[in-house]
């Protein structure tokens, strides 16, 4: 690819100005290693087929990942995007279940939208495998039928694909009704692990455990193998999820086409920075659209991308381009209209895809011409899996093209793209031992064991877990099924229906609905914008709205403290903390905004409030009382904010900061409850973060604060939080320092003890 030809296409569709910040660069093709032919242990049907589908030998990383596999081993596989995975553990799990016809295989994945993809891929491989039985695969999870679920229940196939919610709630809570597939079970695939972290990777550390000591006292023991993209700690973290020892396979570099990238630091004002962004992203599109290129468009937010794919359909069909070219992509579709989606991206017959940051995962389908990244995600990790749809084939160049949002991160990697291109893999943390995730799981582990455990339970529990049901007391209830009631995702994984008139056009979850689904909100979607008419037990119910409004939300946030866990005070300067806290997010109403002429129209909404209980924090009390230290405080906050990110491994939307005058705090809150392990490393080297954020503020040009470094994307302008960078450096300088020499008292046994100095 010409990058020369892309950077003039961009500006003369106007994705690019004279002003931008423009940096580039590139990384080189690496070509695949092969090994000559299939392990010998591979069953001749298997290799026949693969060979058929022109699959004649498998590359390096694939062929050692078999052959552990054939030879019994537990594998967990690190790989980068698109670098044959799938066919990793797909070979020796077929293996086996061609050579003994009563064997079943269960595929775990943590969303629904990637088990119809992998369906399709084994279901080729199956189609030329002869043998006693037809190998096939089928999803059980909330998209099937009643019919259907009752149908793979009585007669399981050889696969079974499903998802953590319904290994907990299905093959779990009614595992009497799973004994003849869970006592053939011989193969278990966990695929995307790396999306198990934080407070979701730990509830399914907890499920895991659960499942397999079920499996262990059927006599049951499947061999396991674990799939991930690149991470810094994959051999811990299949440890830390199922408790098992793994033998690793690492390719990092496997193999991918010439990569270029520009990343771009729009010359945008502040003040209609997400506005104007998603003009140049819009032109973007429809520069690709020109020049016949496929990409996939990433957006920040959902109500940016649903702008977005309106107006750039809108102006296609201006420059008599192909308006059914252009299509978006995201979980509140129903299931029927992602699959379609998904398959004309194949096909080709569509050439631009707008999707989520967050909602990658869910749309697997392979390379592509380039990808446009509108702000950076949640973290490096999802970077590079986003990236890694850029590029058809090894042989072939890709683009990518980043636009930074008004956020300090998305500009510090603009300013050193190497530094992004080289950046160390983020490690993943889930902790098995949270005692209040311990809390709720413990009904469902007394219901699956009959409230009895057994000494050797321990190996499989863990210390945590089995401890806590030991010493519990508790005994099960008679036909009471807790798995059910289990939230594993905090709230994400919930669901409600979006229906207009008599047709259900999508689904919501609880929190978006607090958020952005609230009664009276403009709410827009497919292209369309609908207002929020009412609130009923399932379901929220949409009217047609004008598309020119808009509706602008407001919130404060209230926090509580409830328990400290560990706390140091350094006399004269501050106290910091690791705790619990509850906070109150309320909702305090609306304004109608006419967006041609930015017009608030009327104001509305009823008051409602969203609360979080027991949530992790890490937080700073300064004890200085002097305005400057009083208006250096939200900098501080923001400091903190901004540094953690290069410190601690914490997605950016893992975790939010909040700070109080009122009585001198600044917050560091995990946003589930039960706590994910980051507000406590964050309490190990909160000096190390705030002297990050230092170099960051001290490293932009602006006088005061501002969203190049750490200003947050809303503007506190307006407030009284005003954001003064000169004195919130000034305040965490004196706190490093002070920190230098340790603290004067520790937290010990729930007071403040002196520290005994030698």
């Amino acid at each position: 690819m010409d990058i020369d030809r892309l950077l003039s296409d961009l500006t003369d569709f106007d994705a690019l100005r004279s002003g931008d910040r423009v940096e580039s660069g590139s990384v080189d093709r690496i070509k695949p290693q092969y090994v000559e032919s299939w392990p010998v242990g591979v069953h001749s049907s298997i290799r026949n087929a693969l060979i058929d589908m022109g699959i004649t030998r498998p590359y390096l990383h694939q062929d050692k990942a078999i052959r552990l596999a054939l030879n019994g081993r537990n594998v967990v596989m690190e790989a980068p995007t698109a670098s044959g995975k799938t066919l990793a553990f797909a070979v020796p799990m077929l293996n086996r279940l061609v050579k003994d016809y009563r064997a079943h295989a269960l595929l775990i994945y943590p969303m629904k939208a990637l088990a119809f993809d992998q369906r399709a891929q084994i279901y080729d491989l199956c189609r030329g495998i002869s043998g006693p039985r037809e190998i096939q695969s089928w999803p059980y999870d909330g998209n099937e039928s009643q019919e259907n679920r009752n149908a793979l229940r009585s007669s399981p196939p050889p696969i079974l694909m499903t998802n953590p919610e319904y290994l907990n709630m299905s093959f779990l809570a009614y595992r009497e009704q799973w004994e003849t597939f869970l006592r053939n079970l011989k193969y278990i695939v966990i695929d995307e692990m790396h999306e198990y972290r934080g407070f979701f990777g730990s509830n399914v550390a907890l499920l895991l455990r659960r499942f397999l000591l079920h499996l262990k006292r059927l006599g049951v023991s499947p061999q396991v193998f674990m799939a991930t993209a690149t991470c810094a700690n994959p051999k811990e973290h299949a440890k830390a999820l199922t408790g098992l020892d793994m033998e690793l396979v690492q390719a990092r570099q496997v193999f991918s086409p010439t990569r270029q990238f520009v990343f771009v630091d729009p010359s945008i004002p502040d003040f209609r920075y997400r506005d104007i962004l998603r003009l140049r992203v819009e032109q973007a599109a429809l520069a690709c659209l020109s020049q016949g290129l496929q990409a996939l468009i990433f957006c920040p937010t959902k109500r940016f991308l649903e702008d977005a794919f309106r107006h750039t359909r809108q102006k296609a069909l201006d420059q008599e381009m192909d308006t059914d070219s252009i299509s978006l992509f995201h979980a509140d579709l129903i299931p029927d209209k992602r699959r379609e989606i998904q398959e004309r991206v194949k096909s080709g017959d569509i050439r631009i895809v707008f999707s989520t940051n967050a909602l990658e995962l869910g749309l697997d389908i392979g390379g592509l011409d380039g990808v446009i990244l509108a702000g950076f995600p949640s973290n490096l990790m999802s970077a590079w899996q986003q990236i890694g749809r850029a590029g058809r084939s090894w042989e072939k160049d890709a683009f990518v093209l980043f636009y930074s949002m008004n956020d300090p991160i998305d500009r510090f990697f603009v300013s050193n793209l190497s530094a992004f291109l080289n950046k160390p893999y983020d490690q993943l943390v889930v902790d098995p031992n949270n005692e209040e995730l311990i809390e709720r799981h413990l009904p469902s582990l007394i219901e699956e064991t009959s409230g009895r455990l057994r000494p050797a339970d321990l190996l499989t529990l863990g210390q945590g877990l089995y401890e806590a049901a030991r010493t519990s007391g508790g005994t099960p209830v008679s036909g009471f099924k807790p798995q059910r009631g289990l939230d594993l995702r905090g709230g994400i994984g919930q669901s409600l229906k979006l229906v207009s008139g008599r047709q259900e056009i999508g689904q919501i979850s609880e929190t978006r609905k607090f958020r952005e689904a609230y009664i009276g909100a403009i709410f827009p979607f497919m292209g369309m914008k609908y207002q929020v008419q009412s609130h009923e037990e399932d379901k929220v119910v949409l009217v047609g709205a004008e598309p020119h409004m808009r509706t602008d939300p407001g919130f404060f946030t209230a926090s509580y403290i409830t328990k400290v866990f560990d706390g140091q005070v350094f006399t004269g300067e501050a106290e910091v903390y690791y705790g619990q806290i509850d906070i109150s997010t309320n909702f305090t109403g609306y304004k109608l905004v006419d967006e041609r002429s930015g017009d608030e129209i009327r104001s509305g909404g009823t008051s409602n409030a969203l609360n979080h209980r027991n949530l992790h924090a890490f937080w700073i009390e300064v004890l200085e009382q002097t305005d400057a230290a009083t208006e250096g405080l939200v900098a501080l906050e923001h400091l903190l904010r901004v540094g953690s990110m290069f410190v601690i491994p914490a997605d950016r939307f893992d975790a939010s900061t909040l700070s109080k005058k009122s009585d001198m705090k600044a917050f560091y809150y995990e946003n589930y409850t039960g706590g994910i392990g980051v507000a406590k490393q964050l309490f190990s080297v909160w000096q190390a973060a705030l002297g990050q954020g230092i170099k960051v503020a001290e490293g932009c040009l602006c006088a005061h604060g501002c969203a190049n470094c750490i200003e947050p994307p809303k503007s506190y302008r307006n407030t009284d939080d005003r954001i003064d960078k000169r004195l919130g450096i000034a305040l965490a300088r004196r706190l490093i320092d002070a920190a230098k020499n340790g603290p004067d008292r520790e937290f010990r046994d729930g007071m403040m003890m002196p520290v005994q100095r030698r």
